[in-house]
């Protein structure tokens, strides 16, 4: 049982079941009960409510009216669509802001991904990509990249896409091309990467099937 700090209880109920959703603690499509999760926690109904609507914002979670709260779901077609819409985000800022990659932040990161305890490498792949779009420095672009980012984090969890020596050398591979300033080879090692990715998490979802 997590204990609440009563001071901000939306705020860390909203916290909690998103670190849940997003860990696949709870499965695509399970109900969130209100009144179970309030009763765990010694907690009155209202906070569960209002941290549910705004994961139902994020699109996270769904209200179904007079039904409830559901974790969302995603059919093959949305699998594939995320996935593409990754993919023209990293492609489209790594080609125009390739300059204004925080090249510190990406040197940890390379040594992270070479020393770093592998349980970590989810956090560490996510970065990364992440420092690729805020280098655009465009707040509307990053919110849809972000929303779009915590379907891909359910996906991938719900999945469980196995990360390979080779990901983590392509890594690696990428981070050594931007801190060179090779940005077409940068380019085409992301788009290999994103193309593989695909191609697994495609073969899982039929897997699944």
């Amino acid at each position: 049982m997590m204990v609440i700090n009563k001071k901000s209880l939306t705020d860390q109920v909203y916290t909690m079941l998103k670190e849940k959703i997003l860990s696949r603690d709870v499965e695509l499509g399970e109900q969130l009960n209100t009144r179970e999760i309030a009763e765990e926690h010694g907690i009155s109904l209202m906070p569960v409510r209002d941290a549910l609507r705004r994961l139902a914002n994020e699109d996270l979670v769904e209200n179904k009216p007079r039904v409830g709260f559901f974790v969302k779901n995603f059919s093959e077609a949305e699998v594939n669509d995320i996935l593409e819409v990754r993919k023209m985000h990293e492609l489209y800022c790594l080609e125009n802001y390739f300059n204004n990659i925080d090249r510190e932040v990406i040197a940890d990161l390379k040594d992270k991904f070479e020393n770093g305890h592998k349980k970590y490498f989810t956090s560490y792949d996510l970065k990364l990509h992440k420092e690729i779009i805020l280098a655009a420095d465009n707040d509307y672009l990053i919110d849809s990249y972000l929303k779009m980012i915590n379907h891909y984090t359910m996906l991938f969890s719900y999945l469980n896409y196995k990360r390979s020596e080779t990901s983590r050398q392509e890594h690696i591979d990428l981070i050594d091309c931007i801190l060179n300033g090779e940005q077409e080879k940068a380019t085409e090692i992301l788009y290999r990467h994103l193309d593989r990715v695909q191609i697994a998490e495609d073969a899982e979802i039929r897997k699944r099937a």
